[in-house]
């Protein structure tokens, strides 16, 4: 697919070149729009002429935290290679992003979109990757299709996933949303919205691959295919979804290639904001040669600018789905894997577009895994052990 992800780059400069013309020769000025504060979700603004607009938004996180267990590194998902207690006392990997996005109206019913971001990467460096790349096309104002790179809707807060400040806490629960910790697919997604009664409901269907590329292991993920059903009905929001795909696993280290092993994901999420308080759960249940359940519930009341909150999450132990062929024992040992948190935090919106949090976890580990913790010394075992991690974070958009 990077062919089409630098055919939508070209589209995108392309667009700001005919922007740029049309003002110059109107003798207009093109500001930058600020946008939505829920980025990145992109709203197409109708054209006062039959030039496109052309515009940028940015958004980030500056955050730090620490770990009080210092036998391993408290990290939010496995793509980062360390973290707070071992490898440092505090640290910054974990929150720390910029991102920015360039979109364009190419025409009433195209769009294109491009966005870039910078966080910590398994190799240690801070580099630029694509996060989405796409070209949108509008039937009508409720079907689209979309081709390129393009969010993968895992989870209620998929499309904002590393846009800090569009969620109350200081990430959404790891327990969770690391079962899935790639949040992109290169090809196509299509989607539909219909009322339903005094509801509305948005159907999506997605087909593409994914390729996971880190210095000790590539995962390369094909045939990748889903439907997702939303349903908004008031302050309430209900979501289900299904994918699978087929994935192999090539070991830079040993040069082996295993798979491919087939996974699939069930996602169920619901929500519901009046805007005072909020209540959010999600689960899903992951399956390939072994089965896990994950699920959080989280609740938060807003007074004024400061919105404090709490939640819950888990993940079960792996259950092997068959025992052919016989599991390794570095396998049944990472099947174990399993912790549960309760986090209570702190948001504060001091500003327009930023706000600042704390946040407390309790961690638990399970009583035969080193749950999700990295880089444990081989021969230490941390099982039934609990810690606290310490976290801040300034999030804001532009």
């Amino acid at each position: 697919m990077s062919s089409i992800i630098k055919l939508i780059v070209l589209s995108l400069l392309a667009a700001s070149i005919t922007v740029a013309k049309a003002a110059e020769k109107d003798g207009t000025t093109i500001s930058t729009d600020k946008g939505d504060a829920q980025l990145p979700a992109i709203t197409n603004n109708p054209a006062s002429t039959d030039q496109p607009i052309f515009k940028f938004n940015g958004f980030g996180t500056l955050g730090v935290s620490h770990s009080s267990q210092s036998l391993g590194d408290y990290t939010i998902d496995n793509t980062v290679p360390k973290g707070p207690g071992l490898s440092q006392n505090w640290s910054f990997a974990n929150d720390s992003r910029l991102g920015m996005q360039a979109s364009a109206n190419i025409n009433p019913q195209t769009t294109a979109v491009l966005q870039v971001i910078s966080e910590y990467q398994e190799d240690g460096d801070y580099r630029p990757e694509v996060e989405w790349a796409n070209v949108k096309y509008d039937f009508n104002s409720k079907t689209f299709i979309r081709i390129g790179r393009i969010a993968l809707p895992s989870f209620l807060y998929s499309d904002s996933r590393k846009v800090g400040y569009s969620y109350p806490w200081i990430h959404p629960p790891i327990e969770v949303y690391r079962q899935t910790s790639q949040t992109n697919s290169d090809g196509i997604d299509a989607a539909c919205r219909f009322s339903v009664f005094q509801a509305m409901n948005t159907v999506k269907i997605i087909y593409g691959q994914t390729i996971n590329d880190l210095p000790s292991s590539t995962t390369t993920s094909k045939n990748l295919k889903g439907i997702f059903d939303t349903l908004e009905f008031g302050s309430a929001l209900f979501s289900v979804g299904y994918q699978d795909r087929n994935s192999t696993n090539y070991n830079a280290l040993t040069g082996i290639t295993t798979g491919p092993v087939t996974y699939s994901d069930i996602t169920i999420g619901a929500s519901y904001d009046p805007g005072d308080w909020f209540a959010i759960a999600e689960w899903i249940q992951r399956k390939s040669t072994t089965k896990v359940d994950a699920m959080y519930i989280s609740t938060g009341r807003r007074i004024s600018k400061f919105t404090p909150y709490f939640t819950y999450s888990q993940n079960s132990p792996a259950s092997f789905v068959s025992v052919s062929p016989t599991p390794t024992a570095s396998a049944i040992q990472t099947a174990k894997d399993s912790q549960n948190s309760v986090s209570l935090g702190l948001r504060w919106d001091f500003m327009k577009n930023t706000d600042a949090k704390l946040q407390f976890d309790q961690v638990r580990l399970s009583n035969n895994s080193n749950g999700y913790l990295a880089n444990v010394p081989a021969g230490v075992t941390l099982y039934g052990t609990g810690f606290h991690v310490i976290s801040a974070v300034v999030d804001f958009t532009f």
